[in-house]
C-alpha cells in the first residue's frame, strides 16, 4: 500500500521571506479570509491536506514554498515528517500550470485546520475544478483520536480551604478621614484689607535729615574742598642745569657700542 501523506503548516516561513508576504500568497493561493489567515499563522500546526499521495504533497509542498511557506508534511502511518524532495522535471513547468495541477488533484480527505481553519475556501485557479475540494461540516472533529492530547486533570485537594460565610474583610479596616477644620471663626476682609497677622518685613529707616540743606542752583561746592597742601622746603642750592647738549651721564657710565658694518660681498652693482 502507498504511503499517504497529511500537510500541515504553523505559521514557518522560508528565509529570506517577511510575514506579510507570504501570508498575502496564501491567501491568494486558498483564496483564504482573515479569519483563516489568523489560524494559520497562530503557531499551531494547522491541517492543510489529509490523506494524500506522494505526488499531491509534492504539488502542496511546491505550490506553498512559492510563497514562502514553510510546510509540514508527515507521514499518516508513523506519524513522522519524511524528506518528500521534489524529483527532477522533465522540462520547465510554469507557475500556473502548477498550481492548477494542483487545485485539479483527487482529493482524498477534508481541507481541514485545527480548530475552525476548515472554513478555508479551496485555491481560486483558472480552468481548476472548484469541485475538487470540500469543506467538513461545521463542528467536525479537526484531529483523530490518536493526534489529540490529552489534558490530565489536576487532582487539587481543597479540603483545608474554607469559606468565610460572614464575607469578613480580608484586610483591617482603614481608619476614618480627619475631620474638616472649623472655619468658622473667619470672615473675609474687603479688597485691599490689610491683613494685621501678616509679616510685612522690617520698617522702613527714616534718617534724621534736619541738619542736612541743599546748596543753591550753580554753586560749584569750593567750600567742600580741603585746605591747599603747603609748599615743602626744598633746597635746590647745590644743584644747577647743565647746558642744552651735555651728555648727561659721565663717561664712565656711558655704553660706547659701535655696530658691526653690514656684509655686502654678495651685492654687486650693475653698470
Amino acid at each position: 500500500m502507498d504511503a499517504r501523506y497529511s500537510i500541515y503548516f504553523a505559521g514557518e516561513l522560508l528565509d529570506g521571506h517577511d510575514r506579510a508576504t507570504v501570508r498575502a500568497g496564501l491567501a491568494k493561493l486558498f483564496n483564504a479570509d482573515e479569519a483563516t489567515l489568523d489560524k494559520l499563522f497562530s503557531g499551531k500546526a494547522q491541517m492543510i491536506k489529509r490523506g494524500c499521495d506522494k505526488a499531491t504533497a509534492l504539488k502542496y509542498k511546491q505550490a506553498m514554498e512559492r510563497t514562502g511557506a514553510r510546510p509540514i508534511i508527515r507521514d499518516e502511518a508513523s506519524g513522522e515528517t519524511p524528506a518528500v524532495e521534489q524529483p527532477e522535471p522533465a522540462k520547465p513547468v510554469s507557475a500556473a500550470e502548477k498550481i492548477a495541477a494542483l487545485a485539479a488533484a483527487p482529493d482524498e480527505g477534508a481541507y481541514r485546520a485545527d480548530t475552525s481553519v476548515a472554513t478555508a475556501n479551496a485555491p481560486e485557479v483558472p480552468a481548476a475544478d472548484s469541485s475538487a475540494m470540500n469543506l467538513a461540516p461545521t463542528g467536525a472533529d479537526v484531529l483523530r483520536p490518536d493526534e489529540r492530547t490529552e489534558v490530565a486533570e489536576a487532582d487539587i485537594d481543597t479540603s483545608s480551604l474554607v469559606v468565610d460565610e460572614t464575607a469578613q474583610r480580608l484586610s483591617d479596616e482603614p481608619p476614618p478621614p480627619p475631620p474638616a477644620p472649623d472655619t468658622s471663626h473667619l470672615g473675609m476682609g474687603e479688597v485691599g484689607d490689610t491683613i494685621p497677622s501678616l509679616d510685612t518685613g522690617p520698617a522702613p529707616v527714616t534718617p534724621d535729615t534736619e541738619s542736612i540743606s541743599l546748596a543753591p542752583e550753580g554753586t560749584d561746592f569750593s567750600d567742600c574742598t580741603g585746605p591747599e597742601p603747603e609748599t615743602p622746603a626744598v633746597d635746590l642750592s647745590s644743584m644747577e642745569l647743565a647746558p642744552a647738549g651735555s651728555d648727561v651721564l659721565d663717561e664712565q657710565y656711558r655704553k660706547r657700542q659701535t655696530p658691526d658694518a653690514p656684509d655686502t660681498d654678495h651685492i654687486s652693482l650693475e653698470e
